[in-house]
């Protein structure tokens, strides 16, 4: 309603202006009209009428001389004329040439004006309230020249009546064509605007519909992933329980070929139970229910403590995992047990990708007021393409049947999403063949820092 009211309004502005233009147009144009016509009439009364200049200087003039005066009242339009000196005093008025009255003799400030500026000025009047007067006349003071001599002022009275309204014809035909092409040429392009943009809201409506699909099938997948590995996850323990103690050794003693299965099997199941971990965490993301309970944490106290506990992944490879980092304490505002989630998963990527016999080396250090956990492997490397991809969720940068690293594209998606809860960042600096280097950043906590240091000095 306000954009409607804002248009008319705007309309209704132009169309004022508009007509105030087109009056200021047609009154210009009758004053042309009347300053030419009545310089014609003025050559027409020197070269026709004698002793002009007499009657301008108040001589007295012959009855018959002032018969031709009166005729001049019908030459060219002109219904009533004034006649006054050089110097801008009444001498003659056409419809009573004999009038002694106080008016002559008078000094004209128009008549004076024209003297001063030797050029015509005309004025449009309205007459339909005075007698004897057409409902538009023009008055018209202009100087009366005889070769080059100025021999009078003239003041010519002419009905305009009929002149005003043919030039407001004239105008408002030329108005209306003007306009028809302006709205033509508005119309042309408001018409497309218009199309285009029903055709931008039946876009945009189909891409709600379709968003709203996109979001209920995301929730349904979210909740049918949740589902699947509460329920895998009951099961799965029990088998890794099993299994465990059948490789204690308590319930029977088992050859060498049996036992190699058994521990194949029960790394098979921390896999699983792992991937289960993961897909729980998923779910939890999507639906924000992953908490973070943050406090102060030594960072590099618990890098440390992961990398000690990582030394039993995959001990066939022979990958050594090295800490060269700060020994701390380094403190963060930051959940322990999600960080330690975010180590682990940073850790066993580094010992997965690394060559047999290779190493990764840890560190956690200060670095432009956060504390930065770096995780270097040398193993294959990562495309500068894919960096920014493989923390999407699902994401494997070999995706083929035939790859040669398990996985199910979670943990770092999962990571990132931890990582940024914190206010941090968390990213990967690569090159194919020459490994990968995985860093977090994270907050200093400044006040934890300095109590943990008073803590240490107690000790001590």
């Amino acid at each position: 309603m306000l954009r409607v009211a804002s248009v008319l309004s705007f309309f209704a502005g132009l169309v004022a202006v508009t007509i105030w233009i087109a009056t200021a147009l047609v009154e210009h144009a009758v004053e042309r009209d009347a300053s030419r016509r009545s310089l014609e009439w003025a050559e027409f009364a020197v070269w026709h009428v004698p002793r002009i200049d007499d009657l301008a200087q108040g001589l007295p003039s012959d009855p018959a001389e002032l018969a031709a005066f009166e005729d001049l009242a019908h030459f060219g339009g002109v219904f009533r004329f004034k006649i006054f000196s050089p110097d801008g005093v009444l001498r003659f008025v056409s419809d009573d040439p004999g009038s002694v009255g106080s008016s002559l003799g008078t000094h004209n400030e128009h008549a004076v004006a024209v003297l001063t500026s030797g050029e015509a000025m005309t004025f449009v009047k309205d007459g339909r309230e005075k007698p004897d007067r057409p409902d538009l006349y023009s008055e018209t003071y202009l100087p009366v020249y005889d070769g080059d001599r100025l021999v009078a002022i003239a003041e010519t009275y002419m009905d305009q009546t009929t002149k005003v309204a043919a030039v407001r014809t004239e105008y408002a035909i030329v108005g209306a064509a003007l306009a028809g092409m302006i709205l033509l040429a508005l119309l042309i392009p408001s018409g497309s605007l218009w199309v285009m943009f029903r055709r931008l809201r039946r876009t945009n409506a189909e891409l709600e519909e379709a968003q709203v699909r996109a979001q209920a099938s995301d929730k349904s997948k979210s909740e049918f992933i949740s589902t699947v590995s509460h329920e895998l996850r009951t099961p799965l323990t029990s088998i890794k329980g099993a299994l465990a103690m059948l490789e204690s050794g308590k319930f029977a003693e088992l050859d060498g070929s049996a036992k190699r299965l058994l521990e194949m099997a029960l790394k098979n199941a921390e896999v699983l139970h792992l991937l289960v971990d993961d897909l729980l965490d998923f779910g939890k993301l999507a639906t924000g229910g992953l908490e973070i309970r943050p406090c102060a944490t030594d960072i590099a106290g618990l890098v440390q403590d992961e990398v000690d506990r990582i030394d039993s992944y995959d001990a066939d490879r022979q990958v050594e995992c090295r800490y060269t980092g700060e020994r701390g304490p380094l403190f963060a505002h930051a959940d322990p047990a999600r960080i330690a989630q975010v180590v682990r998963n940073l850790l066993s990527n580094a010992l997965k990708f690394s060559p047999v016999g290779g190493k990764v080396f840890v560190s956690v250090r200060e670095r432009c007021g956060a504390i930065r956990v770096e995780v270097k492997d040398f193993g294959c490397g990562i495309p500068p393409c894919d960096q920014e991809r493989i923390f999407e969720k699902f994401t494997q940068i070999d995706s083929s049947n035939t790859r040669q690293h398990s996985g199910a594209g979670l943990g770092l998606a999962i990571s990132k999403e931890i990582v940024e809860a914190h206010d941090g960042r968390i990213g990967v600096t690569s090159a194919p063949g020459r490994g990968s280097a995985f860093y977090i950043d994270l907050p200093f906590c400044e006040g934890a820092a300095e109590a943990g240091a008073v803590e240490l000095r107690n000790v001590a």
